[in-house]
């Protein structure tokens, strides 16, 4: 589990004006959504200390230690708002929790070993990442920080599922076990000029790729 130390102050002044003014001076508005209570805790972050600790978190599954005013409050990062035209972050709201209380998050899902996959290089095939997360839950002591899959073994017509990835201790996977996390299709003779992948294989539409599903290495 990965903790990430985010500094916040509560605001003292609400309104778009007051948004704005701060965001000059390098505050960026948000709220933490409290857990057990009602309604959220209006906060600011420094400009550049927020925008670190966003390169360290991954996805919903990484636990930010929010700091406010000398306060600590475990949290997760729920969305980030940017600006349409300039892409400026412009707004930023989390989630509390409770570190007792088991919590759903979506577990992000690495491959690893694309480069070195069979079905591609030796077969003509075409590597597919289908999934990019899965929903589990946890307590948030034992929340991973990803999956890792390893697709290097991977041959054309074979198909990763859920339930082909090792179990992770303290973590109960609530997603459906047929989603697939990643297939090596084969490319249509008519396309192959082109380029072109055939459409993946999903649960049911082919008998013989399910069988020969291949497990993955053990999440990291």
């Amino acid at each position: 589990m990965e903790k990430v130390q985010l500094k916040a102050s509560k605001r003292a002044k609400l309104g778009r004006g007051a948004a704005r003014r701060g965001r000059k001076a390098g505050q960026i508005p948000g709220v933490v959504y409290a857990a057990g209570e009602v309604g959220g805790i209006p906060l600011c972050f420094d400009d550049v200390e927020l925008r670190a600790a966003l390169r360290r978190i991954s996805g919903g599954a990484t636990i930010v230690d929010l700091d406010i005013d000398g306060q600590k409050r475990p949290a997760l990062l729920a969305e980030c708002q940017r600006d349409p035209i300039s892409d400026k972050l412009i707004h930023v709201d989390f989630h509390g929790i409770s570190m007792k209380k088991k919590m759903h998050a979506h577990l992000p899902v690495t491959l690893v070993g694309v480069d070195d996959c069979v079905g591609v290089k030796a077969e003509n095939g075409i590597l597919e990442f289908l999934c990019h997360s899965f929903e589990i839950r946890c307590l948030p002591g034992d929340l991973p920080t990803g999956c890792s899959v390893d697709v290097s073994q991977l041959h054309v017509g074979q198909i990763i599922h859920v339930r082909d990835l090792p179990p992770i201790e303290g973590v109960k996977v609530l997603s459906s076990p047929d989603l697939v996390i990643a297939a090596c299709s084969a490319m249509k003779a008519s396309q192959e000029g082109t380029g072109e992948a055939a459409t993946a294989a999903v649960p049911g539409s082919d008998k013989k790729s399910d069988e020969k599903s291949a497990p993955s290495k053990p999440a990291k």
